[in-house]
């Protein structure tokens, strides 16, 4: 969604059905961060406007409606800057182009900043009223301030922050380094195929290790998938929590099974060069609601 140029979107509930229908006047550019910028002037106004709005017990007044603004990220900027300068927090930005950490901004990639401060409702759900009124119950907000952006299929929910575990995921600190002992031999991003020899894009950090070495789960979480799948070879494949799945590929064997819950630090299985392998080595991956994501290792 953060990768590609989409249009300026307005959400509008529709007070007799509770729903909403996004409507589409044009696209509405953030040609750079200078505070003397109109376009920025008046972002930073309406995210103040509303966010003084969600936070009000003020039943009466209405949010300014969803919209979002696109910024073109120059070499210069980093994640921080670009939160400050906006006015923006990290909460909304990570959440509105479903970024896993700081380091996933990259030089040309389009940002969507919102006028508003908050967050999605993680899961894809209907605009119907009596989903609102769930959500508007479950996180402690005025329902009539839950903005539904139709596109993404998910709630807008104004004023919100991110929970501890999920501001821990985004700084690097949620997962644990797989292997004990191991040398990247491949790195996230473009690299050139070992097979073909061109430039393809690598989902995952491949680890190499010595055959039989120890494979542990990066986190708590649920064993999904635990066979044989492509190139993967032998596959481990772990769900976790808010959308979170953790891939291992290429093992010699596995020591738990489909349906298992394992915490994070726990045996299962053992570095191998199944499938499409050059030689042994753990190719391993972090999904987010099936989006491959950077994988980020820190110590607490």
């Amino acid at each position: 969604m953060s990768n590609r140029l989409v249009f300026l979107k307005w959400t509008v509930i529709w007070i007799g059905f509770g729903a909403a229908t996004n409507l589409f006047p044009g696209p509405l550019t953030l040609a750079n961060l200078e505070y003397s910028n109109p376009s920025l002037k008046n972002l930073r106004s309406e995210i103040k406007e509303n966010l003084r709005i969600s936070k009000s017990g003020t039943k009466q007044e209405i949010l300014i409606p969803l919209k979002y603004y696109e910024y073109k990220v120059q070499k210069e900027d980093n994640f921080f800057k670009i939160m400050a300068r906006t006015g923006m927090d990290l909460e909304t930005l990570s959440s509105v182009n479903e970024l896993s950490s700081p380091h996933d901004l990259s030089q040309g990639m389009i940002l969507e900043i919102p006028n508003m401060r908050g967050t999605f409702h993680p899961e894809e759900t209907d605009g119907s009223e009596k989903t609102k009124l769930i959500l508007a119950e479950k996180y402690q907000i005025d329902a009539n301030k839950l903005q539904y952006d139709s596109e993404r299929g998910k709630w807008f929910l104004p004023g919100i922050s991110m929970g501890k575990s999920e501001k821990s995921f985004f700084y690097g600190f949620g997962f644990q380094f797989p292997l004990t002992a191991a040398i990247i031999s491949s790195n996230f991003g473009k690299r050139l195929d070992p097979f073909t020899k061109k430039e393809t894009f690598h989902g995952g950090l491949d680890m190499a290790a010595k055959q039989g070495s120890d494979v542990f789960s990066s986190m708590d979480g649920e064993v999904s998938f635990v066979g044989t799948q492509g190139g993967y070879g032998n596959l481990i494949i772990i769900k976790h929590i808010l959308g979170y799945e953790t891939r291992y590929g290429h093992l010699l064997n596995f020591v738990v099974k489909r349906g298992q819950r394992v915490k994070k630090g726990e045996k299962i299985g053992e570095v191998g060069q199944t499938g499409r392998a050059t030689g042994p080595h753990l190719h391993f991956e972090i999904r987010r609601n099936s989006k491959r994501e950077r994988p980020i290792f820190r110590s607490h």
